[in-house]
């Protein structure tokens, strides 16, 4: 016989000592802010350097929070630790996944 394992729950708040939603959408908005909306990485030659939107539509259409140690290492969440990036440097130049193609520059 399978053994399935029990459905599990979604917390309804966070863990103790970490950061609620809230909590996270001002970190994310002072990062923005302090970024001028710009690409604070500058990881590859094709990285876009304008202005980048806070949010909305795809993965592809809008700036990334990026925390500089990853919170799974014992990252924060505090403004050190966070920087603005666009989805080339976040996503290609720091995770560089293979099935992420770049986005054809208009």
């Amino acid at each position: 016989m399978i053994k399935r394992s029990p459905i599990r729950k979604v917390r309804s708040k966070p863990r103790r000592g970490q950061p609620t939603k809230a909590e996270k959408a001002s970190v994310r908005l002072a990062v923005y802010e302090r970024a001028e909306g710009r690409c604070e990485l500058h990881l590859l030659p094709n990285c876009i350097r304008g202005v980048l939107p806070y949010g909305g539509g795809t993965v592809w259409d809008h700036g990334h929070l990026v925390h500089l140690k990853s919170r799974g290492a014992g990252g924060s969440w505090s403004l050190d630790n966070c920087k603005w990036g666009c989805y080339i440097c976040h996503l290609v130049g720091l995770h560089n996944p293979k099935s992420v193609p770049p986005k054809p520059i208009d």
